[in-house]
């Protein structure tokens, strides 16, 4: 998606106004936690901003470009299976701020904790997510069948004990198709329960996984794609590893499913670990079993 930058210059009264914004069509909505109030006149202006994601969500109108900025600092507590439900189509969520100023997602309180996406051509990008949930969160992100065309672009997940997990990073519903997960950044703990990063729950045509870095202890797969067939997908190019030596999967999808896996650095601790697709094209792949060593090349060498 095509955007320049935000400039902020303070008017007279405190007013801040932007330019550069890039272009939209839409509405533009502002989140801080820290300043901001849910209730009637807040959100349209980052000096008196909405304080939650998903109040914002419900100021926007469908299919219209709306854009939700997260103000640099801003933190927002996800506590529930409702607490940030996007279920306005074409909505861009975009979070402001670079390193520890990108806006901060603290799942707690219950495993059922989520960002929900419910409607179709939802945008959400640059934002930080940490579990903080003993027991686990079941999914940091749970995606809806009717949810074709979601980008999710530069999030970066992160566990903070291994008793406190994304048991899933992302989960996506079957026939949910044409998803982009790009820039995707996966911090896991050793000793935890984590079952994959990102998880196809069913067909999911046209669909993508690129530029990501992962590192967990999963039961399953890092990439799981395994249930049904799919066509046209793409992961890579990626760099991941699991940690599990019980099972040490790391990208598997199903084997009719067609596409590319290509460009792909691949550990996992355990023998016969290597990319799972017999229709799959597969190009550039290079995995190993043991850390401190040099990978090969897998699948097999065309002959």
């Amino acid at each position: 998606m095509a955007r320049t930058a935000l400039y902020a210059k303070k008017q007279a009264g405190g007013i801040f106004t932007f330019t550069n914004e890039g272009e939209t069509t839409g509405s533009k909505f502002w989140v801080h936690a820290g300043t901001g109030t849910d209730g009637a006149g807040y959100g349209q202006n980052p000096d008196t901003p909405c304080a939650t994601t998903d109040y914002a969500n419900g100021l926007c109108t469908a299919s219209k470009g709306d854009r939700i900025y997260l103000m640099p600092g801003h933190a927002e507590a996800i506590i529930a299976a409702t607490s940030c439900v996007l279920d306005v189509a074409g909505v861009q969520v975009i979070g402001l701020g670079t390193g520890a100023l990108r806006p901060l997602l603290t799942f707690t309180t219950a495993a059922a904790a989520t960002i929900s996406i419910t409607a179709p051509n939802v945008h959400v990008e640059n934002i930080q997510c940490l579990s903080a949930f003993t027991n686990g969160i079941t999914a940091g992100f749970t995606v809806g069948a009717l949810a074709d065309g979601l980008r999710l672009k530069n999030i970066r997940m992160q566990e903070s004990l291994n008793t406190q997990e994304f048991l899933i990073g992302v989960s996506v519903a079957a026939a949910c198709h044409d998803v982009g997960i790009e820039g995707f950044r996966f911090y896991g703990i050793d000793g935890g329960t984590d079952s994959s990063a990102i998880i196809f729950v069913g067909a999911s045509n046209y669909s993508y996984v690129k530029d990501f870095f992962i590192v967990g202890d999963f039961s399953g797969a890092i990439i799981d794609a395994l249930t049904a067939a799919s066509l046209y997908m793409e992961i890579g190019p990626g760099v991941g590893t699991n940690i599990d030596t019980g099972a040490g999967l790391t990208v598997s999808v199903k084997s009719d499913t067609t596409g590319w896996g290509h460009d792909l650095r691949l550990a996992g601790i355990k023998d016969t670990v290597a990319p799972a697709g017999a229709a799959f094209a597969w190009g550039d792949v290079k995995v190993t079993n043991a850390l401190g060593v040099q990978g090969i090349d897998k699948p097999a060498l065309d002959t």
